[in-house]
């Protein structure tokens, strides 16, 4: 059976004004923290831009801190492109590794993105570059080689 306490049991006075002036620090440090959408498993999204001519398909995929030795990029078959790696952890040299994280909002770990272009690219012309963190890959559509 579910025990019942009546408000005197919680305290009283001075006693509930200090769980009260906690319990508002606490909420004021939350409003000023900021959340966001971290994944400490699993993959993460990069994001992309698309530019389209009536030849060809070019893709940029931002992926800042990536090595070029981690991509893969790859056509599954005539209408998808496939991007996937991995992003270790930023750390700059001769910095301590950190006590306490603040803010956490660059996603690490594995990466994949799928593109569905909505129709043929031809996969034997596919030509990439890494410049500067941005992975830019041109494709031609199909016809038009």
């Amino acid at each position: 059976m579910p025990s019942t306490r009546n408000a005197g049991q919680f305290g009283s006075g001075e006693e509930i004004r200090t769980w009260q002036r906690r319990i508002q620090d606490i909420m004021d440090e939350m409003r000023k923290r900021s959340f966001c959408d971290y994944r400490a498993s699993g993959t993460w999204l990069p994001t992309v831009n698309i530019y389209a001519s009536k030849q060809v398909y070019i893709v940029c995929v931002e992926l800042a801190g990536v090595d070029r030795s981690s991509l893969s990029v790859e056509c599954p078959d005539p209408r998808h492109l496939d991007v996937s790696g991995m992003r270790g952890r930023p750390r700059l040299d001769g910095v301590e590794e950190v006590c306490s994280l603040e803010l956490l909002e660059i996603d690490e770990g594995p990466f994949h993105r799928r593109i569905d272009f909505g129709e043929d690219v031809d996969t034997t012309s596919v030509e990439v570059a890494y410049e500067r963190g941005f992975l830019w890959v041109t494709l031609q559509k199909s016809g038009n080689r």
